[in-house]
């Protein structure tokens, strides 16, 4: 949105917050790989996907979502619309399963491109797919005091520190948003759905994953 939606505000005419003439620009996006995949294998650029168990993307969808609808002074739309959105496949970005499935089955095939990794196993272990991220990167840690760069980088990283920066507890809209900044770091922990999904929302999201994800082991034993 800042690349090719409004100016940030007070920036001069013409402005963008980005560098367009570096070779190494960074771009953050939610576009689906069937929509982007022709981009995508006609650059050189490498790919990094997290997914996230859908039951916890849900629940972060709809606190975002939920932000947005009382910055324009509307009622939080209830649960129950959400969850039946994510299974019917009519969320934000495009049907939640196939948008894993389609980055998830080109980290198969060109490993080289493509690194996927779930938001569990970052934060189960962030060390360990930091120094792998690096590599996929072709920056990786180097020096005596490697250890203690990718320690830093976790740090610096981590959902309490990225929280707690002041622009992130500010309740201001952006000018390139329609949520405060606050809405955009809560608390990002595994398995936050349990605090508000009844048994049946639950149910009726498990056997969905079960149909679309059958044979793909994404979340371990322990994904339900």
């Amino acid at each position: 949105m800042q690349v090719y939606g409004r100016p940030v505000a007070n920036s001069p005419p013409g402005h963008f917050p980005s560098n367009t003439s570096s070779s190494t620009s960074i771009l953050s996006t939610h576009i689906p790989y069937q929509i982007l995949g022709k981009t995508l294998n006609s650059s050189d650029c490498r790919v990094v996907y997290v997914a996230r168990n859908p039951k916890d993307t849900l629940i972060s969808l709809w606190h975002f979502e939920n932000a947005m609808y009382l910055g324009q002074k509307s009622e939080p739309q209830p649960l129950e619309n959400i969850v039946s959105n994510l299974c019917e496949g009519t969320v934000v970005f495009g049907p939640y399963f196939e948008h894993v499935l389609g980055y998830q089955k080109e980290s198969l095939e060109r490993s080289d491109k493509f690194f996927f990794i779930t938001y569990e196993e970052l934060k189960s272990n962030p060390i360990t797919h930091v120094k792998r991220l690096a590599e996929f990167l072709g920056c990786p840690f180097v020096g005596e005091d490697m250890e203690t760069q990718v320690e830093e980088v976790v740090r610096s990283c981590s959902i309490e520190t990225l929280k707690n920066h002041e622009v992130n507890k500010s309740s201001d809209v952006p000018s390139w948003s329609m949520v405060p900044y606050d809405a955009f770091f809560r608390k990002g922990q595994v398995g936050d759905h349990m605090n508000y999904l009844i048994k049946d929302m639950i149910k009726r999201i498990d056997a969905i994953m079960r149909m679309k994800f059958h044979g793909i082991n994404l979340w371990g034993e322990n994904w339900m």
